[in-house]
């Protein structure tokens, strides 16, 4: 090779080196300390949402309680799923349920066709906002918010969504990266939409978790039938909103009843 042409490509190494050194090691210390920031702030929210969810009932729950066990037949519900769906049914907690939701339902399947209802879809549009940031202009938000849901919904069919990153991948593909592209096509901020999508599909597959464990946790205590009917007084929205990812009720107290594999359950801790 002549000298002159070595001396170039030597050039041109040097010059890729120090473009690596001068933009891509700041880019990628920026995606690390953002990494950490959104991981540290899963992390509060996990611990936020699970007590809420953990939390005892109130007197006025308690009654409630009270009147849908007086209104449930002597059955075993993973016998008889459809009756725990006629007592939720009833007039009490239809009340209750319309009145949190300030809608009128006419029984318990009518408010799980309705999800995600819009006081959930605002519930839901606060945890993000507080996951991601609060600066995504209104399109943005619309694009996580839908993909909230999707992502949620596939949560409960996956044990551990590491396990199915093609899935995933694709569920990002087509929920949110198209979307997104379509609103902005230059993704503005590209190293922090990089981290959001990469990590925000396991945290809200997450949200999962953390119901399914307290929810789990209430049937061991308190048995099958008044445990489910306590994860539907403690938390109405969140328990349509599981019930309506299942093809019936039977599959969703499955879900519910069922223990992770040892391994994820550890790696939960």
């Amino acid at each position: 090779m002549k000298k002159p042409i070595f001396l170039i490509l030597i050039g041109i190494g040097v010059l890729i080196l120090v473009g690596g050194i001068v933009f891509v090691v700041p880019w990628f210390g920026k995606m690390m300390e953002e990494m950490d920031q959104i991981h540290a702030q899963q992390a509060e929210h996990r611990r936020e949402l699970k007590a809420s969810a953990s939390k005892l009932l109130t007197a006025e729950q308690e009654i409630l309680l009270s009147q849908l066990l007086e209104a449930a037949p002597e059955t075993d519900p993973s016998q008889s799923p459809n009756d725990l769906e006629a007592v939720l049914s009833s007039e009490p907690y239809l009340t209750y349920i319309n009145t949190e939701d300030g809608q009128d339902y006419e029984n318990f399947r009518a408010y799980v066709d309705a999800m995600p209802t819009e006081s959930m879809r605002t519930l839901a549009l606060s945890r993000i906002k507080g996951t991601l940031g609060a600066d995504k202009d209104d399109a943005e938000l619309q694009v996580w918010l839908n993909y909230y849901f999707i992502v949620r919904e596939w949560g409960t069919t996956v044990q551990d969504p590491l396990d199915n990153m093609k899935e995933l991948n694709k569920l990002q593909q087509t929920h949110l990266i198209e979307p997104l592209m379509k609103n902005d096509s230059e993704i503005s901020g590209l190293s922090t939409q990089i981290v959001q999508i990469g990590m925000s599909s396991i945290f809200m597959t997450e949200d999962n978790d953390v119901f399914q464990e307290v929810w789990r946790e209430r049937v061991e205590t308190h048995g099958e039938q008044e445990g489910l009917l306590r994860c539907a007084v403690a938390s109405p929205r969140e328990f349509a909103l599981m019930r309506s990812f299942f093809a019936d009720m039977a599959a969703f107290q499955a879900w519910i009843t069922t223990r992770p594999e040892p391994e994820a359950q550890n790696s939960e801790e």
